[in-house]
């Protein structure tokens, strides 16, 4: 890899409050991306892992490619969907800005929350370019089982529909896998997003002390790679 170490208003939390209780969610499992945040919380182990993909996953199904970046949970993740036809989705999000929050209709409550997309159509030599680094990579060999995952460090996640099989796989850093993978080079140089990467650095990964007047209110997770997606989800925020 290239990439080496290296307040929000009342009202605005009341209004988000609100649009939360009014959304009854029943249940967990992606549909895939969406840019709906209350969504995303509620499925975002099941789309990391590619659980709609997995879904739909066999033989003669259309192939399809999720790469997730994770710098640290709470200050940036990147999302790269990529189908069949060679059209790479791509969604930064980061810490909600609410300094100038305002809203002309319900809908905008969400907007500060909500991840900037960006999206490119890719030549078939760009896709074999990503599908070849990630096969390079062992993307579409044995998961990388016991790989410790923390929200607030810096890991990818892979997760593939590939010649009608399900795949899932991550690295997290720093590590001689992280070292060795080449596919995130490709696909940064492909990303349409504006937004610069947030790269690694070395941060706290172990649980905060929930009387520590200083700890943000912000979702931490830890999590590890499975033999077929993802494997025992701790809320550090407990």
């Amino acid at each position: 890899m290239t990439l080496k170490s290296s307040k929000p208003t009342k009202i605005a939390r009341a209004s988000l409050v609100a649009v939360t209780l009014a959304v009854l969610v029943t249940a967990c499992a992606s549909q895939g991306p969406t840019d709906n945040p209350i969504k995303r919380k509620f499925s975002w182990f099941s789309y990391l892992e590619g659980g709609d993909i997995r879904a739909v996953c066999g033989p003669g199904a259309s192939s399809r490619y999720r790469m997730v970046y994770n710098g640290v949970f709470g200050e940036q993740v990147r999302t790269y969907d990529l189908s069949a036809a060679g059209r790479l989705d791509v969604s930064v999000i980061e810490a909600a800005d609410v300094s100038a929050f305002s809203v002309s209709k319900l809908s905008g409550l969400l907007n500060p929350w909500r991840g900037k997309a960006a999206s490119r159509q890719l030549s078939q030599v760009e896709v074999s370019r990503i599908i070849q680094a990630l096969d390079r990579d062992g993307a579409f060999a044995a998961p990388a089982v016991g790989t410790e995952l923390s929200s607030k460090g810096f890991f990818w996640t892979m997760a593939a529909c590939h010649e009608g099989r399900y795949h899932f796989t991550a690295v997290a850093w720093p590590s001689p896998a992280w070292d060795a993978a080449t596919f995130d080079d490709v696909v940064f140089e492909l990303d349409p997003s504006p937004i610069a990467v947030n790269p690694p650095r070395k941060t706290v990964l172990t649980r905060i002390n929930k009387t520590d007047k200083r700890r943000k209110s912000e979702n931490e997770f830890h999590t590890k790679v499975g033999e077929n997606g993802l494997f025992g989800v701790v809320d550090l925020g407990k």
